[in-house]
C-alpha cells in the first residue's frame, strides 16, 4: 500500500514540461534521430534480412517518426490543447501523453514498412509493430522522464531553500518618491495577475486587509511602469512583489512563492527564475 501512494504521489508531481514550441521541436529531432540509429545498429524487427539499402531504410524509420510526433504534438497538444495549464502538468500526464505520442508514431511507422517495403498492408500486424515501439521506446521514456522530474525539482527545491535563507538581508530597490498603480501604493501590492485584457491585482489596504481590485490593463505595460520598484514578472500571468515573499518552495517547473496577507501562492516559470536568484 506504501508503494501505491508513492507511486501514485510520484505521478502527481509537477513535471518540467517545454515552455516553447522550439524546445519541443528539438525533442522531436531527437527523438527521430534516435531511432533512426537505433534501428540501424541493432537492426531488430528483420531489419538484418533486408536486401536494400538498411540505413536509407531506418533513415525512412526515422522520418516517420519525426512526422508522426510533429502531427501528435500540433493535433493532440495546440490543436485539442489537451495538454492544459502547464501547472496542471504531471509526470503522469506526461508518460500518458508520451504513450498516445507512441502509440501514433507505431500506426506511421507500419504503414511505411508496409507500403514502402512490402508494397501491400496486413493489418493483423499492426499489433506486433506497436509491441515493439513500445518495447524500444517505454523504458527510455520512463526512465529519462523520472530523471529529469528528480534533476528540476532538486534544482528548484535548493534555489528555493538558498532564497529562503537570503531572505534576512533584504534588497534596496529604487523606490524613491513612492510609486502608485491605479492609486494603490505599490509596496501595498501583493501580485498581479493577467485576466486576458485586464489584471487583476491582490493589495493591502490601509487597514492592512488583503483585497482585490480589476483593472483593464496589460502585463506588459504595468511591468514597464514599475520597472524599478521591486515588482517583477514571475510568470507568463503574474507579477510578484518580491519584498512581500513570505516563503519559497519549489517543484520540477520552478518555484512556488507565499506573500503576506495573501492566501494565494504564485508560480514562477523557469524563464523567470533568473529575477529571484539574487
Amino acid at each position: 500500500m506504501k508503494i501505491l501512494k508513492t507511486i501514485l504521489s510520484t505521478l502527481n508531481k509537477p513535471f518540467p514540461e517545454q515552455e516553447s514550441s522550439f524546445g519541443t521541436f528539438k525533442i522531436v529531432i531527437i527523438i527521430s534521430v534516435f531511432v533512426t540509429f537505433f534501428l540501424y545498429i541493432f537492426q531488430p524487427f528483420g531489419i538484418a534480412t533486408l536486401e536494400s539499402d538498411q540505413f536509407l531504410i531506418c533513415l525512412g524509420f526515422g522520418f516517420m517518426t519525426f512526422v508522426a510526433a510533429t502531427i501528435f504534438e500540433f493535433v493532440v497538444g495546440k490543436v485539442l490543447k489537451l495538454k492544459g495549464e502547464l501547472e496542471h502538468w504531471t509526470f503522469g500526464k506526461w508518460i500518458l501523453y508520451n504513450l498516445g505520442a507512441m502509440l501514433t508514431i507505431s500506426l506511421a511507422n507500419f504503414l511505411f514498412a508496409r507500403i514502402v517495403l512490402f508494397g501491400f498492408i496486413q493489418w493483423e500486424l499492426l499489433p506486433a509493430m506497436i509491441y515493439g515501439t513500445f518495447m524500444v521506446g517505454i523504458i527510455p521514456i520512463v526512465v529519462l522522464g523520472g530523471l529529469s522530474l528528480y534533476v528540476q525539482e532538486k534544482k528548484y527545491q535548493d534555489l528555493a531553500l538558498n532564497i529562503t535563507k537570503r531572505k534576512t538581508s533584504k534588497a534596496n530597490y529604487n523606490n524613491e518618491g513612492q510609486q502608485f498603480l491605479f492609486d494603490i501604493p505599490v509596496d501595498r501590492i501583493r501580485y498581479i495577475e493577467a485576466l486576458q485584457n485586464y489584471v487583476y491585482i491582490g493589495h493591502v489596504d490601509e487597514n492592512g486587509e488583503f483585497k482585490k481590485l480589476t483593472e483593464r490593463a496589460t502585463l506588459k505595460n504595468i511591468k514597464e511602469k514599475l520597472a524599478s520598484t521591486s515588482v517583477v514578472r514571475s510568470h507568463r500571468s503574474f507579477l510578484v512583489n518580491r519584498e512581500a515573499i513570505l516563503n519559497v518552495s519549489g517543484n520540477a517547473q520552478g518555484l512556488i512563492l507565499k506573500l503576506s496577507e495573501s492566501d494565494k501562492t504564485i508560480p514562477v516559470s523557469r524563464s523567470y527564475v533568473s529575477a529571484f536568484r539574487s
